[in-house]
């Protein structure tokens, strides 16, 4: 488990380009949301005096009365777009994957990162895309049925138990919850992985196949994706612990700081999901063995077969050669 982390990190330094790319691709997205807000919180404060008290420290309150610029909240307009970004994003996670995968795979390496990462995007988009509303789906699922279970275990446990009882089993349940979420969002990457590594287009079975891996051997990926996110819960609340202890923003230094510790926190991470994929994409080639087992039968039949014609139309005498044969014969006697 951790020599296919440190694998996946040495391989994310090599590929630092695509760490780039895909951030600058985070980047792009959430410009799209945030600079129509920004453009109507500038123009709804040039003139407001009231927002100099801002400077001494945030405030929701005073915010939300300084945005209602010409009859609109900017927080709903910031809402709407960042609404729209997120489904976005979901919709494009699976072109990003499949670039991802493209790279990280080693195929066509003669060719930039760019036009492997566009390009890998674009042949695996849908594919990908079938199988995030498939993981989806059996998250949601699961999800409903777990909780239905666990509602109806924890009625007569509440009603004899006591409150710390009541603390301990929510904490069950969210642990509960969160394994059970986390093998089908697990199989989403390794059914992915599996689809470019067979190039297969059975979705459904695809997924079916990496969950069954994923429950197979769920202490490794389980254990490698836990070593991954617990870095990158570090990184949040180290951020956190940054926001809370670091003066307001209120100069260009300040706030070019935040901005370049913002960024470096989404670029760590974008190279941890990296990390992470590239682990799991050698990991999953266990899979390919049972894959090309498979196809063995199948291609063995018709190579027996030819083996054999083979061997008998070379034994079948010629009618030329009878012919001349005979008349060598007849030569011969005469």
């Amino acid at each position: 488990m951790f020599t296919q982390v440190r694998n996946g990190l040495r391989a994310t330094v090599r590929n630092y380009r695509l760490v780039l790319l895909i951030w600058a691709w985070h980047v792009a997205l959430a410009a799209v949301a945030v600079a129509p807000a920004l453009g109507w919180w500038r123009r709804a404060f040039d003139h407001a005096i009231e927002a100099t008290a801002l400077l001494s420290g945030f405030n929701f309150a005073i915010l939300g009365d300084l945005t209602k610029y010409d009859y609109v909240g900017a927080f709903g307009l910031l809402t709407s777009a960042m609404t729209g970004v997120v489904l976005l994003s979901i919709i494009a996670s699976g072109f990003v994957m499949g670039g991802m995968l493209k790279v990280i795979s080693g195929a066509g390496t003669s060719r930039g990162v760019m036009h492997r990462f566009f390009g890998g995007g674009g042949y695996f988009f849908w594919r990908f895309f079938r199988l995030m509303l498939i993981g989806g789906t059996s998250v949601v699922v699961v999800g409903a049925l777990l909780m239905f279970a666990l509602v109806a275990i924890e009625g007569p446990l509440v009603e004899n138990g006591s409150e710390t009882g009541s603390y301990v089993w929510l904490a069950f349940n969210l642990v509960i919850l969160t394994f059970a979420c986390g093998l089908f969002l697990l199989a989403l990457d390794y059914a992915r992985i599996q689809v470019v590594i067979d190039d297969t287009r059975g979705t459904i079975r695809a997924y079916v196949r990496a969950l069954g891996f994923v429950v197979r051997h769920a202490a490794t990926t389980c254990g490698m994706a836990t070593v991954i996110l617990i870095p990158i819960g570090v990184l949040m609340l180290g951020y956190v612990a940054y926001e809370t202890v670091s003066p307001v923003a209120s100069t260009w230094g300040t706030i070019l700081m935040l901005f370049v510790v913002q960024q470096a926190i989404a670029f760590a991470r974008v190279g941890l999901r990296v990390s992470l994929v590239d682990a799991e994409f050698r990991y999953a080639q266990r899979l390919a063995p049972a894959a090309s087992a498979e196809t063995v039968p199948i291609s063995a039949a018709p190579m027996a077969s030819d083996v054999v014609q083979n061997v008998i139309e070379p034994t079948a005498p010629e009618p030329q050669a009878a012919g001349g044969s005979a008349a060598n014969t007849t030569s011969s006697v005469g």
